[in-house]
């Protein structure tokens, strides 16, 4: 058996990805100078700046500061050349929603990866409300044209619980005749609503998940924000400290928005030493700072398919945890692991247990039987998924023999410092 490096130490992760998104975006409802601060580096966030700035927006990063110059929603211009989101599903379709209501044609395709992911409950919707759609790969999949121009609004219900559905038909319904309301099925990440409170933008939040706005009638004031730091990455981590021996991590000034705690009730569930302290409001989103420590084996439980929304980008992470954990941890109703950056289901099914989990794949989740410890003596494959490259490299400290890890430079798309980050915490 090798030896194991605790963690310990202090640190930030970058920006959180999906408030950095929609700061870049929002900025088009204003006119002027709007300011980020502390906005992700991920190359996910890199490509919705470039794909602002070919609408229009001059985007200039001046280390912790953005600055975006905005000449408003009826300044935005045609792109001369296709918007390229890379991996990025969010930029996709958040800008899609933003496209729907400009009087021009626009092109986004990405990746190889994000041109397998399906793009039709955003598009579709669209076409409701009078945007023109044309594909030109595969049906209901980048690359797509967006033919922009008058749109009427309507009423949604959507039958995913999908934030960036709602936030891409919120922002076509602010260019909308009449009223646009979206009503979500389960708890979802609230940024948008919170951000338009922060920023201004006019909307009725009318509780159980149904957000109205109208169109907008004058562009908002250019505004100063700040994103905290992403769960999604502090969620690493986090179960690294829950599951390695004698290690102890604070990770400071971290979002806790509601909809975004499932590994911080997870982990505590599972009998996890995790404390949130110093708790405060920042541009309308809670942020804490976190301490994680070691307190034992962790038990197995049950994530269920109403609450895995908050938290199913962290699945992948959570899934090492009840690979770690004594006793039965099975993921429910998460069939939209299927068609994330990888079928990340498949990928978590193969990866732990050819590091010697008792795994059993479902068609909307994965169930585990956990036994205190992880074998090791194996490859994982990352599928070029961010999550699965992070994941990997945690395992690969907590696991009894090696695991050699083929790729971990996709980790660049939402965490580019974490290999660094996370050796620089090893005591």
């Amino acid at each position: 058996m090798r030896a194991v490096s605790a963690l310990r130490g202090t640190l930030r992760v970058p920006g959180d990805k999906s408030v950095s998104h929609r700061a870049i975006i929002f900025a088009a409802l204003a006119e002027g100078d709007c300011l980020a601060r502390g906005l992700s580096p991920a190359e996910d966030c890199l490509n919705s700046m470039q794909c602002m700035g070919e609408l229009g927006l001059e985007v200039s990063v001046r280390g912790d500061l953005t600055v975006i110059s905005s000449p408003g929603l009826k300044g935005l211009k045609e792109p001369k050349k296709p918007l390229f989101v890379g991996n990025s599903g969010t930029s996709a379709r958040l800008l899609a929603g933003l496209l729907a209501g400009c009087p021009f044609e626009s092109k986004i395709d990405g990746d190889d990866s994000l041109r397998r992911r399906p793009m039709q409950r955003v598009l579709t919707p669209l076409t409701r409300m009078g945007a023109g759609i044309r594909y030109e790969g595969e049906q209901g999949c980048a690359p797509f044209l967006v033919d922009g121009g008058t749109l009427k609004g309507a009423t949604f219900k959507l039958a995913v619980a999908s934030a960036q559905v709602q936030t891409a038909l919120l922002l076509a319904g602010l260019q909308a005749s009449g009223e646009t309301r979206v009503v979500v099925p389960d708890r979802i990440r609230d940024h948008t609503q919170r951000m338009f409170t922060a920023l201004g933008v006019p909307h009725d939040d009318e509780g159980n998940g149904s957000i109205r706005v109208s169109r907008l009638s004058k562009p908002i004031a250019p505004f100063d924000f700040r994103a905290p730091g992403d769960i999604s990455s502090a969620a690493f981590f986090m179960v690294a400290a829950a599951i390695i021996p004698g290690s102890e991590v604070v990770i400071e000034g971290v979002g806790v928005n509601p909809g975004r705690r499932l590994v911080i009730d997870v982990l505590r569930r599972m009998g996890a030493d995790v404390e949130e302290f110093n708790p405060r409001l920042e541009c309308g989103e809670p942020v804490a700072d976190l301490r994680a420590r070691y307190a034992g084996k962790l038990r197995g439980v049950i994530v269920s398919a109403g609450e895995i929304a908050a938290g199913i980008d962290e699945a992948p992470i959570l899934a090492l945890a009840g690979a770690m954990a004594e006793g039965l941890f099975r993921v429910k109703g998460a069939s939209e692991l299927r068609v994330k950056e990888s079928d990340r289901i498949k990928a978590i099914a193969a990866n732990l247990s050819a590091a010697g989990a008792d795994l059993k794949e479902f068609p909307d989740g994965f169930e585990i039987v956990g036994s205190g410890r992880l074998p090791g003596d194996s490859e994982w494959k990352t599928c070029n998924d961010h999550r699965m490259a992070m994941t990997g490299l945690v395992a690969a400290l907590a696991a009894e023999r090696p695991i050699a890890i083929d790729d971990t430079s996709c980790a660049r798309i939402s965490y580019p410092s974490f290999e660094r980050d996370l050796q620089a915490l090893l005591v």
